[in-house]
């Protein structure tokens, strides 16, 4: 028989957790008090936190996805550039922009320029995710799961 690895869980101790979401202890069981963490009990006594719960609280920019692109943080590109560069609708981008999910880092003239990064990490996400009628991100500006 065959082990799936792809199914077992996988568990750190709070203060990993803490560490990795930047907050402390009492955050961390506040969390798991509320479900927003996964929480057991080890066969050692000990707390346990499941990795993938906590990968779920990480913002964005710590997802693989952002930092395939993350050396284009801060760089400002016009929405209609990015829409060119990246071959989106620039009402896309706009919709985006005012939803969060992209950044504006100001204006030059009557142009509205945006953060690269978050542009490259949209359009990936989007092209991974799309499908008429299917969403592409969560309100957080993660990849959308069902």
């Amino acid at each position: 028989m065959k082990l799936d690895q792809s199914r077992l869980e996988y568990y750190i101790t709070p203060e990993q957790a803490a560490k990795q979401l930047g907050l402390d202890l009492d955050s961390i069981y506040q969390l798991a008090d509320e479900g927003k963490l996964q929480a057991a009990v080890m066969t050692d006594g000990s707390i346990g936190i499941n990795q993938i719960s906590v990968n779920n609280l990480l913002p964005k920019e710590a997802l693989p996805e952002y930092q395939l692109n993350a050396g284009l943080k801060g760089v400002p590109i016009s929405i209609n550039e990015a829409g060119r560069k990246y071959k989106l609708n620039t009402s896309t981008l706009t919709r985006w922009m005012q939803r969060g999910l992209i950044h504006q880092l100001g204006k030059e003239g009557r142009k509205t320029l945006l953060d690269e990064a978050d542009v490259a990490y949209c359009a990936r996400v989007y092209r991974q995710n799309s499908g008429q009628g299917k969403w592409a991100f969560d309100d957080s500006g993660r990849p959308y799961k069902k």
